[in-house]
């Protein structure tokens, strides 16, 4: 059975539910006929018997031809017994009791015959000359052939039923299965080369169609995270071939020259420790974000001093770039979230406003309390974002107008992990900027550190940019 199909299945499902109700069926037809035939020759002794005793009570000679005329006729038969006295029906049938039961005695020309299938009602009757002993019978044996046909009938009835079920239950399984074999033989197609494509849906609005239309919905993720690996691939590749390129190309330049020029050896060592750290910090990244998608790095949640996180890290950016200027906006506030996250993602907010601000530029690290959630702005005054790449900028590897952003841009990883780090965190990252006006990085958080789908959060009508 479970090498079958599952169209087979259903087929011999349906046959066998629908066999089995049919038989019930016949069977409840058959056993109610047999009660129905019982219940009726009951009925009609007691009927005989009454009309019987009616005769006797009232003082009328009853005889033979008496009894017939009140309808003591085959199937029927009556035995009176008053004293020595016998009378009955007829006289081809008698009656003899075998333990506790009667059975009817039919002699015919071709035989005897005997008949125990009998409904018998028996009664002592008070008549004028003395106490009558009256017996009335009907013998079912002549409902056998009758029986007999039905059963038969019923019979036939179920084998052809049978035959029935199983027709229709296959033209059923294959119509039902049609659109399933075809949606079958549609994914069984796609493969990487048409990896695009998608199975076809069925016209009708059932099941189905929700089925196929989940399916394409799962092709479709498929396919985007598909092609978002083959672009990571893609742009890690070449994001890490520029580095090394510029090593292969140093470390040439040496071999011919660095070793008897010390200008060249110290330009050499500088440059290739520069492109090393900057390769070091790409592989970190993507380490990153790989742990990220993979659900392998977990949240450390703690509460903790918004405000005192804020002037920490404004310190720390102090020490490490001392030409700019950094200032903290905060009221004093608790949040419980992972502390050494949010410190990475001001971190990659003042890192990208440092490339694009002057010296003595100012930088403004800004928290906002509200009853929910709680908002975070890092602002600059530096050369801003273009509008048609503020929709962009947090893409994996995306860079800016290359020939404005000219030794400045970094591998455009930074501001994609601090929209994994905000949305990780339940919140939402937006970035408002002018050209030659600055740019301001907002992220929103729930204040409880959790995500709630039922919180609304106003968007933020701030425009200090």
């Amino acid at each position: 059975m479970k090498r079958l199909k599952l169209s087979t299945k259903i087929t011999w499902n349906y046959a066998i539910i629908f066999t089995s109700i049919l038989l019930i069926i016949n069977l409840a037809v058959f056993l109610s006929t047999q009660f129905y035939n019982r219940l009726s020759a009951g009925n009609e002794v007691e009927v005989l018997l009454t009309s019987i005793e009616n005769e006797i009570m009232e003082g009328t000679e009853v005889t033979g031809e008496k009894l017939r005329s009140l309808g003591a006729v085959s199937p029927f038969f009556v035995r009176m017994e008053e004293g020595d006295e016998i009378t009955t029906s007829t006289t081809q049938f008698s009656i003899v009791e075998r333990g506790d039961s009667y059975v009817l005695l039919k002699d015919f020309d071709k035989g005897r015959e005997e008949s125990d299938k009998l409904i018998v009602s028996r009664k002592r009757v008070a008549g004028p000359s003395g106490v009558v002993d009256l017996l009335v019978l009907k013998d079912l044996s002549v409902f056998s052939f009758m029986n007999s046909v039905t059963l038969v009938t019923l019979v036939i009835a179920s084998i052809l039923g049978i035959f029935v079920s199983y027709v229709v239950g296959y033209f059923i399984s294959r119509q039902s299965f049609t659109p399933i074999i075809s949606m079958t033989k549609s994914a069984a197609a796609i493969g990487p080369g048409n990896i695009h494509d998608r199975i076809e849906e069925p016209d009708v609005r059932d099941e189905l169609k929700e089925l196929s239309h989940t399916f394409n919905g799962l092709l479709d993720r498929l396919d985007d995270a598909y092609s978002k690996q083959a672009k990571f691939v893609s742009d890690a590749s070449h994001e890490l071939r520029t580095p090394l390129t510029v090593i292969k190309g140093y470390n040439d330049l040496l071999m011919r020259w660095g070793r008897d020029d010390a200008e060249i050896l110290d330009e050499a060592i500088q440059a290739i420790r520069a492109e090393t750290d900057n390769m070091s910090m790409l592989v970190e990244n993507l380490l990153f974000i790989a742990k990220g998608e993979n659900k392998k790095m977990k949240l450390d949640r703690t509460t903790f001093s918004l405000k005192a996180l804020l002037k920490e890290t404004a310190k720390d950016s102090e020490l490490s770039v001392p030409d700019r200027d950094f200032e903290v906006l905060s009221d004093e506030f608790t949040v419980s979230q992972d502390r050494r996250m949010i410190k990475q993602l001001l971190r990659i907010f003042i890192e990208n406003s440092v490339k694009f601000t002057g010296p003595d530029a100012k930088i403004t690290l800004k928290a906002e309390d509200h009853e929910d959630f709680y908002r975070l702005h890092v602002i600059d005054d530096g050369e801003g974002i273009a509008e048609e790449d503020l929709h962009q900028v947090f893409e994996r590897f995306y860079v800016a107008d290359k020939a404005r952003t000219k030794n400045k841009a970094g591998s455009g990883l930074g501001l994609s992990i601090a929209k994994w780090i905000v949305e990780t965190h339940g919140g939402t990252l937006e970035a408002k900027s002018r050209l030659g006006e600055g740019t301001t990085m907002t992220a929103t958080f729930p204040k409880n550190g959790e995500k709630n789908d039922s919180l609304e959060i106003p968007p933020d009508s701030d425009s200090s940019v």
